[in-house]
């Protein structure tokens, strides 16, 4: 659960071709972009661009949108089951729009993570590409 996320913006009606590619999956036809961004102790720690299938948007409160994780989200949605979910890190620089929005300073690092999901007919229900201050990221991974 995240302490409160600011809708930035939204756009209905993306087409299929024009999300983030990924390799999972087969698009739906259109999707809903929802721009948002994550705040934790009154600091903005991520920067969030989700596409959501846009027949399931509906579905989504915007109470959830506030408070919920992309992936929270569809799962949460009744009568849908992710089959599947993917996630990629990359560590990267924040550029202006970046740095401005996060408020932290230009080329700072961050983290780069692009989520995906799909139901079990195979449909991308969902595409998250997240920026997080690299300062909040901490990887734990058992070795052995």
């Amino acid at each position: 659960m995240i302490e409160a996320a600011g809708i930035l913006g939204e756009t209905p009606g993306v087409a299929a071709e024009d999300i983030p590619p990924v390799d999972l999956g087969r698009r739906a036809a259109r999707y809903t972009h929802i721009r948002r961004r994550h705040w934790r102790d009154g600091a903005a720690f991520l920067l969030a661009d989700v596409y959501l299938d846009e027949r399931l948007r509906p579905k989504v409160s915007d109470d959830d949108l506030r408070s919920r994780t992309a992936l929270k989200l569809v799962a949460a949605i009744p009568g849908v089951r992710v089959a599947d979910a993917r996630q990629v890190l990359t560590i990267g620089r924040a550029d202006v729009e970046t740095a401005a929005a996060l408020r932290i300073p230009l080329n700072a690092p961050v983290a780069h993570v692009r989520r995906a999901a799909v139901d079990a007919r195979g449909v991308l229900l969902l595409v998250a590409d997240g920026i997080c201050r690299g300062d909040l990221v901490r990887i734990d991974i058992k070795l052995r």
